[in-house]
C-alpha cells in the first residue's frame, strides 16, 4: 500500500534471526535487526499474496536482504547522487 506505514514491534524471534543474521553476514545489529523484521513482515506478506520491497541506502544490509531471498532497492539507484 503506496504511502501507509505499519509499526512492526521487536518480537524475541527477530533478536535470534537477527543474531543468525550477524553470523552469516557482514551486519551491524541494528541493521541486522531490521533485515530480521522485514523477513518476519515479508513472511507475512507472502501468506496473504502480497509483496514487500526492502529499501535501504546500506549496500552491505541490501546485499544481505537480497541473499536472504528479498527484493531490494536502494533510493540512490534513482538520482544522480549514485554516480
Amino acid at each position: 500500500m503506496t504511502g501507509r506505514y505499519d509499526l512492526t514491534p521487536v518480537m524475541p524471534e527477530m533478536i535470534q534471526t537477527a543474531t543468525k543474521l550477524c553470523a552469516n553476514h557482514p551486519l551491524r545489529a541494528y541493521d541486522a535487526l531490521q533485515l530480521a523484521a522485514g523477513l518476519a513482515v515479508w513472511e507475512l506478506l507472502v501468506a496473504a499474496g502480497d509483496t514487500l520491497v526492502f529499501v535501504s541506502a546500506d549496500d552491505a544490509l541490501l546485499a544481505a536482504a537480497k541473499r536472504e531471498g528479498l527484493t531490494v532497492e536502494n533510493p540512490f539507484w534513482h538520482t544522480d547522487l549514485d554516480l
